[in-house]
């Protein structure tokens, strides 16, 4: 094996092994069972909900119960057409609900929502959540706009279908085949990576969603095979529950489908706290990295704070910042605690102390740089005279040199950041309306 295969192999093989530690150390175990009975739960108020949709648009009423019948049969192998039969039943049933009925209904739908922004929220590290009125639009434009994305992703598999048979009776087409064959694994990739990309409420690189996506794409079409099998020939969950195992058999495979949804999330966002591993760039913060950090996320609050007289997002930080989320949070907690950054009401950090008064010198010892406190440490361990002397020395002529009003440094930061792209592209923040 050539070498350049058996390290991009060793590779993967750590990164594995940092996405399941993450994994356990995130309780994703017990967050799928969550979901699980969470989704349960819901599985009838969202599809009544989506029927109810669908039936607002005639177009769909052809491929309506193909739809439901062909979803159940993918995402629940071997049992997935009995529970929709008795699914169908609580459909019909919910359409005879009064008006108090039908708002515990759209509850118990949004439920499910909640737990998985909750969900995708602490695996990516988000402090602060969307505003009610945000996640209002949120749940809503999912609840509307999702039925109308799988019927119409299902009508094109459905001509893709067709368009391979009459294929397959008149001339063979292999490529046909495999595209009918591939088109339900790529639409699960896909809304896969949009769960990634969208719902946490912080930016999300494209790449790393999709990554996520694809892996647990491939992982869930490897689950099901498996499971269908297993359903298929032990006859465990018969001979124990009898008429009900539809209920456990239900419960045990949306608790795995869950982990592979978690475990995909956690591959997103782990990546790039792995890639800055992989470069060098983890661990603690050298003095120099710490104080341009600071500078940086200094200028963007004071920039984001002029153009709309709000704050910023932590979750929005980070971005276009080579370092890891942990050094940006260690770093804002010390400008916090030295007054150089305030938290609003609204949870959204903007800045504290005056640039023009305070000076480059004040950011340094904030941040317990510099020789000054070198200097004290000296001292009261009671050091050679000599080298003290050269350190106070020292410590004045820098005293001298940085003391620079913050406001220019950080005005030149910000033109350095615009320069690089980062202001125009990746440290942008969407405090100027609702967070996302």
């Amino acid at each position: 094996m050539r070498p350049g295969i058996r390290e991009g192999i060793r590779r993967l093989a750590a990164l594995a092994v940092y996405v399941g530690r993450r994994f356990d150390a995130d309780g994703a175990f017990n967050t799928a069972s969550s979901l699980s009975y969470t989704s349960l739960l819901s599985l009838v108020p969202l599809l009544a909900i989506g029927l109810a949709i669908l039936a607002a648009f005639p177009a769909f009423d052809n491929v309506r119960d193909s739809l439901q019948a062909t979803v159940f049969r993918y995402v629940v192998p071997e049992v997935g057409l009995q529970l929709l039969r008795y699914v169908g039943v609580f459909v019909a049933n919910a359409g005879k609900l009064t008006t108090a009925g039908v708002v515990g209904l759209t509850i118990s739908a949004i439920m499910v929502l909640v737990t998985i922004e909750s969900s995708f929220n602490h695996i990516f590290r988000v402090e602060t959540p969307r505003s009610p009125a945000s996640r209002l639009a949120v749940y809503w434009t999912a609840l509307t706009l999702g039925p109308l994305m799988m019927a119409a992703s299902f009508s094109l598999w459905a001509w893709l279908a067709a368009a391979g048979g009459s294929a397959v009776r008149v001339t063979p087409s292999p490529v046909l085949d495999l595209l009918t064959a591939a088109v339900p694994v790529l639409l699960v990739m896909t809304a896969f990576s949009l769960l990634y990309r969208l719902v946490p409420n912080r930016r999300v690189a494209v790449r790393d969603a999709v990554a996520g996506g694809v892996v647990a794409g491939l992982a869930f079409a490897v689950l099901r095979s498996g499971f269908g099998f297993y359903v298929a020939n032990a006859r465990t969950y018969q001979s124990i529950y009898g008429a009900v195992a539809t209920v456990p058999i239900v419960l045990f495979w949306m608790y795995l489908s869950w982990m592979v949804v978690l475990a995909g999330a956690e591959l997103a966002a782990a990546l790039p706290e792995w890639r800055l591993s992989r470069d060098g760039l983890s661990g603690a913060l050298p003095p120099a990295r710490r104080l341009a950090l600071a500078l940086r996320l200094l200028a963007v609050l004071r920039r984001d704070a002029r153009r709309s007289g709000r704050g910023s997002r932590s979750a929005d930080l980070p971005a276009g910042c080579r370092e890891t989320e942990a050094d940006v949070a260690g770093v804002l907690d010390r400008l916090i605690g030295e007054g150089f950054v305030i938290r609003t009401e609204e949870g959204l950090l903007a800045p504290g102390l005056d640039p023009g008064a305070a000076t480059l010198l004040d950011l340094v010892r904030a941040l317990g740089l510099g020789l000054s406190a070198l200097q004290t440490a000296f001292a009261d361990a009671g050091r050679p005279p000599l080298v003290g002397r050269r350190l106070a020395e020292a410590a004045r002529a820098e005293a001298a040199a940085f003391d620079l009003p913050l406001a220019a440094v950080l005005d030149e930061t910000a033109e350095t950041l615009l320069s690089d792209g980062f202001a125009a592209g990746d440290i942008r923040r969407e405090a100027a309306s609702s967070p996302r």
